[in-house]
């Protein structure tokens, strides 16, 4: 699974490089994003929907949160 880090980045910027890094990935792999921007946490699985990639898990964790998306 690949990991991407976007704490500390307020939107558009974790939706841009979770995109960029779902763009290198092969079909079935599995990209983690961390990231504390609220809005993130929605446009990040809303983006990876409308674009068929599957979510599979979104977890919070105080300020974090983790969405895990597989490339399809």
């Amino acid at each position: 699974m690949y990991k991407l880090d976007a704490r500390g980045r307020v939107c558009p910027l974790p939706l841009f490089y979770t995109k960029k890094k779902i763009d290198e990935l092969k079909t079935g792999e599995e990209l983690e994003v961390l990231t504390n921007d609220v809005t993130a946490k929605n446009t990040i699985p809303q983006w990876s929907r409308e674009h068929g990639h599957e979510i599979v898990k979104v977890e919070e964790s105080g300020d974090d949160f983790k969405v895990i998306i597989r490339k399809h």
